[in-house]
Protein backbone atom coordinates (compact mmCIF):
# COMPACT_ATOMS: atom_id res chain seq x y z
CA UNK A 1 0.00 0.00 0.00
CA UNK A 2 0.57 3.67 -0.62
CA UNK A 3 0.98 7.10 1.06
CA UNK A 4 0.91 10.45 0.51
CA UNK A 5 2.66 13.06 1.88
CA UNK A 6 3.22 16.87 2.74
CA UNK A 7 6.55 18.62 2.66
CA UNK A 8 6.59 22.39 3.58
CA UNK A 9 9.14 25.07 3.51
CA UNK A 10 8.37 27.62 5.61
CA UNK A 11 11.99 28.83 4.79
CA UNK A 12 10.69 29.07 1.10
CA UNK A 13 7.31 29.48 1.63
CA UNK A 14 6.87 25.83 -0.75
CA UNK A 15 4.55 22.99 -0.80
CA UNK A 16 5.66 19.50 -2.13
CA UNK A 17 3.08 16.60 -2.47
CA UNK A 18 5.01 12.82 -3.13
CA UNK A 19 3.89 9.30 -2.75
CA UNK A 20 5.88 6.15 -0.87
CA UNK A 21 5.47 2.68 -1.10
CA UNK A 22 7.77 2.79 2.38
CA UNK A 23 8.66 5.34 4.83
CA UNK A 24 7.84 8.67 4.80
CA UNK A 25 10.92 8.81 7.16
CA UNK A 26 12.86 6.94 4.38
CA UNK A 27 11.30 9.13 1.39
CA UNK A 28 12.34 12.33 3.56
CA UNK A 29 16.07 11.20 3.21
CA UNK A 30 16.05 10.55 -0.09
CA UNK A 31 14.66 14.12 -0.98
CA UNK A 32 17.33 15.47 1.44
CA UNK A 33 20.65 13.81 -0.29
CA UNK A 34 18.98 15.60 -3.36
CA UNK A 35 17.13 12.43 -5.38
CA UNK A 36 14.52 14.79 -6.36
CA UNK A 37 15.04 17.26 -9.11
CA UNK A 38 12.49 19.70 -8.36
CA UNK A 39 13.25 20.40 -4.68
CA UNK A 40 17.24 19.95 -4.77
CA UNK A 41 17.46 23.50 -3.84
CA UNK A 42 15.67 23.09 -0.53
CA UNK A 43 18.57 23.00 2.10
CA UNK A 44 17.40 20.50 4.56
CA UNK A 45 20.46 21.23 6.86
CA UNK A 46 18.92 25.05 7.16
CA UNK A 47 15.37 25.61 5.73
CA UNK A 48 12.62 25.10 8.09
CA UNK A 49 10.82 21.78 6.21
CA UNK A 50 7.90 20.09 7.95
CA UNK A 51 6.84 16.79 6.76
CA UNK A 52 3.52 15.34 7.24
CA UNK A 53 1.36 11.85 6.36
CA UNK A 54 -1.68 13.31 4.73
CA UNK A 55 -3.30 9.61 3.53
CA UNK A 56 -2.10 5.58 4.63
CA UNK A 57 -3.56 2.47 2.60
CA UNK A 58 -4.36 3.52 -0.91
CA UNK A 59 -2.88 2.07 -3.98
CA UNK A 60 -0.16 3.34 -5.88
CA UNK A 61 -2.76 4.84 -8.44
CA UNK A 62 -4.81 6.32 -5.58
CA UNK A 63 -2.02 7.83 -4.02
CA UNK A 64 -0.49 9.12 -6.92
CA UNK A 65 -3.94 11.08 -8.33
CA UNK A 66 -4.28 12.19 -4.46
CA UNK A 67 -1.05 14.01 -4.47
CA UNK A 68 -1.84 15.54 -7.80
CA UNK A 69 -4.75 16.86 -6.61
CA UNK A 70 -3.51 18.07 -3.53
CA UNK A 71 -0.54 20.23 -6.06
CA UNK A 72 -3.80 21.98 -7.60
CA UNK A 73 -4.89 23.03 -4.37
CA UNK A 74 -4.62 26.87 -4.43
CA UNK A 75 -1.63 27.11 -1.40
CA UNK A 76 -1.86 30.08 1.22
CA UNK A 77 -0.53 33.67 0.42
CA UNK A 78 2.39 34.19 -0.03
CA UNK A 79 3.44 29.75 -1.04
CA UNK A 80 3.55 28.43 -3.72
CA UNK A 81 3.33 24.21 -5.19
CA UNK A 82 5.95 22.22 -6.41
CA UNK A 83 4.63 20.51 -9.25
CA UNK A 84 5.87 17.29 -9.70
CA UNK A 85 6.07 15.24 -12.88
CA UNK A 86 4.21 11.91 -13.76
CA UNK A 87 0.97 13.13 -15.35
Amino acid sequence: MARVYGLYNSTRRQRYYGTTRGTKTARVKKHAAGQTKVISHWDFGSDSIRARTIKTGLTGRQATRKAHQLERRKPPKGWSNIQTGGR
